[in-house]
This record gives structure tokens, C-alpha cells and sequence, in this order.
């Protein structure tokens, strides 16, 4: 199923908006750091009109608007800040893309959840020269300012092994919390299939996909 994710891990947003921060006059700052799911804005050409977390139905039903609901009542208004690293995922390997999400970095989050991988395997032409573990864990401990933060790394939504078993890894070096989702990739009923005439949107998680997605991470937080 990874391989038929033909949205282009890169230009999903323009850079100008590569992130955004919500201060809501909450106690708690969490972190989402993303791709397409988080947010993709509109691209005519494939058939994506939309600028929130592709293919929820709305902005507030993809995975970080639904999982931001459920902590607001957990804690009260949550100040929240949202990044799509789209880019780095196929340029992983390149040393200085990080700094171009320093304003995520400076939110100093209490919570950060790492929910990319995807697009990485639009690069995996390069993983025997660069092998991913490193430059993972390098990109989870730039977002991670606060040693105090919790981190929630997810696994990829579309099913690959290999990947897999990278993120994972990197998850349990860091003692983050890892928390897979490939089971919801593997059912067509989490995915928007039918809805858009673009094959690579339409495997992207539905608005019942994101829900799920939101829950389990918001499972995960102490």
C-alpha cells in the first residue's frame, strides 16, 4: 500500500507555512509533527481542494484537530503547534533541513508527537547509503527542547517493514511511546476510497481513519 501513496512528499505546503502555532492560553504546548495527514494544502492536480490533514472531510476532522478536542478535555485549552515535514522525508539525509522547522522547535513543547514516515519510502533509493535510524533519531531529539517532554511516535499508516521496524526502533532508543497504526491501513474503511479520483488521496485516512489515529495518540499521553 506504500507504494501507491504517489502524493509528492514535497511541496505539500508552501514553506512560508510550513507551521503553525495556535496559542490558546493553555498550560500545555503539544507538538504534531507530520505530512500529508497532518496537512496538505489545495493542489488542483490531484484533485485536492482542502487545507487540512488529507482526506478528512473537514478541518475539524483530521487527526490533529479531533486529537486536539480530546485533550482540551483532558486539560483544559492545550496551546498546539503543527509542522509538515513533508520535505525532510525525502531529504532526510541532508543535515541542515531541520533549522527550516525551528519555530516548531522554539514552541518547547510538553508534548510532541512524531506522526511521519510515509514519504520516506519515496527515497529509499537512498537508504543503504544513508540509513534511516540515525537521521530519525537525530530529527525526533531536534523537536524534543524540553527533557521533560513526552514523545509519541507513531508507526506509518500505510504498512511497510522496513520502516516499521526503523521508527520503532528509534522509539524504544529515545523511551518514547510508540503506538502503530498500520492495522488501520490495511482496512479500506479507514481510508477515503471512493471520495476522490486521485488514487494517492484517496488511500489517505478518512474522517473515521483520523479519529482513530487521534485516539490511539491521545491514548498514549499520560
Amino acid at each position: 500500500m506504500i507504494e501507491k501513496n504517489d502524493v509528492s512528499a514535497e511541496n505539500q505546503v508552501k514553506k512560508e507555512h510550513y507551521i503553525e502555532r495556535f496559542f490558546r492560553g493553555g498550560a500545555v504546548n503539544v507538538l504534531f509533527i507530520g505530512n500529508s495527514i497532518t496537512r496538505h494544502e489545495p493542489n488542483k492536480e490531484i484533485g485536492w481542494d482542502n487545507d487540512w490533514g488529507m482526506a478528512a472531510s473537514a478541518k475539524g476532522k483530521d487527526y490533529v484537530h479531533v486529537a486536539v478536542g480530546l485533550l482540551d478535555e483532558r486539560f483544559g485549552k492545550v496551546n498546539y503547534c503543527m509542522a509538515n515535514c513533508g520535505g525532510w522525508e525525502v531529504n532526510y539525509f541532508n543535515a541542515e533541513m531541520l533549522s527550516e522547522w525551528s519555530e516548531a522547535r522554539d514552541f518547547s513543547a510538553d508534548i510532541v508527537v512524531i506522526r511521519l514516515g510515509e514519504n520516506m519510502w519515496q527515497a529509499h533509493d537512498k537508504f543503504a547509503e544513508y540509513p534511516v535510524a540515525p537521521f530519525f533519531k537525530k530529527m525526533v531529539e531536534y523537536f524534543t527542547v524540553n527533557p521533560k517532554s513526552q514523545v509519541i511516535i507513531t508507526g506509518l499508516f500505510w504498512d511497510n517493514q522496513e520502516l516499521e521496524n526503523v521508527i520503532s526502533g528509534v522509539a524504544g532508543e529515545l523511551n518514547a511511546t510508540f503506538v502503530p497504526l498500520n492495522d488501520l491501513g490495511s482496512n479500506d474503511e479507514n481510508m477515503a476510497i471512493g471520495q476522490f479520483w486521485h488514487n494517492g488521496v484517496a488511500i489517505h485516512p478518512n474522517d473515521l481513519g483520523m479519529s482513530r489515529i487521534a485516539q490511539r495518540i491521545v491514548k498514549a499521553i499520560k
